[in-house]
């Protein structure tokens, strides 16, 4: 194994992240030595040689990989934030439509301070696509002057807000249903499938928001 492709290869091992995504990095990290080589070559050196330069030039694999590890970590956090942006408003849509299905007339009228919670939970729901695309807009200026950490910072505080609000409203819609009547949330098959889905969606973006932060 050359130089380049050892190199390489200690770069894939220490990073995290989508495969694509690695794949990108390694691909540009690859062109870049590659193209550093050649340069050596024609200056006179030999193979071996050239390859031994461009990897010194390109930087110790542990710090290069903080970099792409960071990098890769961005990535992922607007992927989750896409997710969401287009996820929860669907969410949304589907469950006032489930709410169509089933006898809800046998559960009587609801008091005042389940309504109050329940709008409480709609606002929190809206907000949290809102939050997300707040944040995507923000590190895209961002990006224009700066880039790097201010980027990075904006993207994981609007996906740690959007998340939260996320699951704020999911825990007050189950909190305040399953304080007043339970069987409210399976009045209907469709009603109990949007309810999985939605707690299922939500626990897969609290974990993947986590796992950024555990290997920031």
């Amino acid at each position: 194994m050359n130089a380049i492709e050892a190199y390489l290869g200690e770069l894939d091992g220490r990073l995290r992240g989508p495969r694509s995504a690695k794949a990108d990095l390694l691909t540009e990290a690859r062109d870049g030595l590659v193209d550093a080589a050649e340069a050596y070559r024609e200056g006179g050196a030999d193979e071996a040689e050239a390859e031994r330069r461009a990897v010194a030039d390109f930087g110790p694999a542990d710090l290069i990989a903080r970099d792409y590890q960071a990098e890769l970590g961005l990535r992922r956090d607007i992927r989750v934030l896409w997710e969401l942006i287009a996820g929860v408003p669907l969410l949304i849509f589907g469950w006032d439509l489930t709410r169509g299905f089933g006898d809800w007339s046998r559960f009587g009228d609801a008091p005042s301070w389940y309504h109050r919670a329940i709008g409480a939970a709609d606002t929190l729901a809206a907000l949290s696509p809102a939050i997300a695309v707040a944040g995507l807009l923000a590190a895209r200026l961002l990006s224009r002057r700066a880039g790097g950490p201010p980027v990075a910072r904006a993207v994981s505080w609007s996906l740690a807000g959007a998340v939260g609000l996320n699951l704020l409203a999911v825990v007050t819609y189950g909190g305040a249903t399953g304080l007043l009547e339970p069987a409210r949330m399976l009045v209907s098959v469709p009603c109990a499938v949007m309810s999985a889905t939605w707690i299922l969606f939500s626990m897969r973006l609290a974990v993947a928001a986590r796992s950024r932060r555990d290997t920031a």
